[in-house]
């Protein structure tokens, strides 16, 4: 962070529930036949997973505590989570510092307009918190279906809960005309370049000026700074933004000014 001049970083806590839950039943090996008894393993071990969700968001918060500088968004399971749990766990997690909460939906095997996220969404509306969901392409392509991802399933959320911040992670990942659609109709949307500064101007990668065209269509004021650490290094990608033919006015937008907005930055 010092090296990139970087003066926050964002702890998105993401707990595979789902991948954790499959590989726990596969060890079991074949369930018992019996529906009841059969049941109550896939309850206790969707219990199991959850409870390792809130436990590393516990971390998360203890961690917060030890230096101003880190945030974080609390992870959140509404496929294995109940409404109540779900309600409970960003209430808990907002009293001890949380700035949002984060979902991965080709992790959860969902779109954006799975009611089950409704309660999240009116919960988090009204406390004022944002949601960053993984956008894009995921595994619900190769089933001959749309990513999990895809961001134009948010639309109805974010026609239903005018008040709800919603963050799309790495500018919409190839769903270029969902996001500038979206952007374009809710001004409470926004997205982030993480993941999306990897081989610029090289064969293969993004080009810059694309890339510049982009995030302007999108709207400079509704796009957040992002590298999706440690997958990518924010010190090549603190480099890399200060060489867009971004105004300094905007480069400030996009790498401060609206994330003390969205989050609540001081």
């Amino acid at each position: 962070m010092d090296k990139g001049g970087i003066s926050h970083s964002v702890m998105l806590m993401y707990t595979p529930t789902r991948f954790m839950y499959e590989a726990q039943i596969n060890r079991m090996g074949t369930l018992p036949n019996d529906p009841v008894k059969r049941e109550t393993i896939e309850r206790e071990t969707k219990d199991l997973v959850v409870q390792r969700m809130i436990i590393n968001n516990e971390w998360a918060c203890e961690e917060i505590k030890k230096d101003p500088r880190l945030l974080a968004f609390a992870g959140l399971d509404p496929v294995y989570m109940s409404e109540e749990t779900l309600i409970k766990e960003i209430d808990d997690k907002a009293s001890k510092g949380c700035k949002g909460v984060k979902i991965v939906p080709l992790a959860l095997g969902i779109y954006g307009n799975d009611k089950r996220l409704w309660p999240v969404y009116e919960k988090i509306s009204r406390l004022g918190i944002p949601m960053l969901s993984q956008a894009g392409g995921g595994p619900g392509e190769e089933s001959g279906k749309d990513a999990w991802g895809r961001p134009k399933y948010f639309a109805d959320a974010l026609r239903d809960f005018p008040d709800l911040k919603l963050i799309l992670a790495h500018l919409g990942h190839g769903y270029n005309d969902d996001m500038f659609e979206l952007c374009s109709k809710f001004s409470n949307l926004y997205t982030d370049i993480s993941g999306q500064l990897n081989n610029l101007d090289e064969p293969g990668g993004r080009q810059s000026e694309e890339l510049v065209e982009f995030i302007r269509r999108c709207g400079v004021e509704q796009v957040l700074w992002g590298t999706n650490f440690p997958m990518n290094d924010p010190v090549l990608y603190s480099k890399l933004t200060d060489t867009l033919s971004l105004t300094s006015h905007e480069k400030e937008l996009i790498s401060n000014k609206n994330a003390k907005r969205v989050i609540g930055i001081n």
